[in-house]
């Protein structure tokens, strides 16, 4: 593993421990966020604690394995390729149901900003 520290492995650091913190943020509040989920999809429990437990997932295993594949490269990179396709995916998703642009401005923009940051790091692998 190198760990020699560079610029972009620090900026992969910083963009994904937002998503780390609040994949076990989601953990915590487990309860509290499915019903959130459930008030804005309006499918039953069970759907939005799949849900949950997806988005979980993909904070907390998928950000710590896009960061590895940045100190390491290791890992195949088209799995690492397909985990930031369903990132933007889910940011596209959770933009307009959480923070939709008639709502909000700054959530709205800043989950836009976020995107670009996404696909910024989708280019670099």
């Amino acid at each position: 593993m190198d760990y020699t520290i560079t610029i972009e492995k620090i900026g992969i650091i910083l963009f994904f421990i937002m998503f780390i913190y609040s994949g076990f943020q989601k953990i915590f509040n487990f309860t509290q966020k499915v019903a959130r989920l459930q008030s804005k999809t309006g499918l039953p429990s069970p759907f939005n604690e799949i849900g949950i437990i997806g988005v979980i997932l993909l904070e907390i295993i998928g950000s710590i394995l896009i960061i590895y594949y940045f100190f390491d490269g290791e890992i195949n990179k088209e799995l690492i390729k397909k985990i930031c396709e369903v990132y933007l995916l889910f940011l596209i998703v959770v933009t307009f149901l959480y923070h939709p642009p008639t709502d909000k401005i700054i959530p709205f923009l800043s989950n836009v900003t976020t995107t670009g940051g996404l696909l910024l790091i989708y280019n670099l692998i």
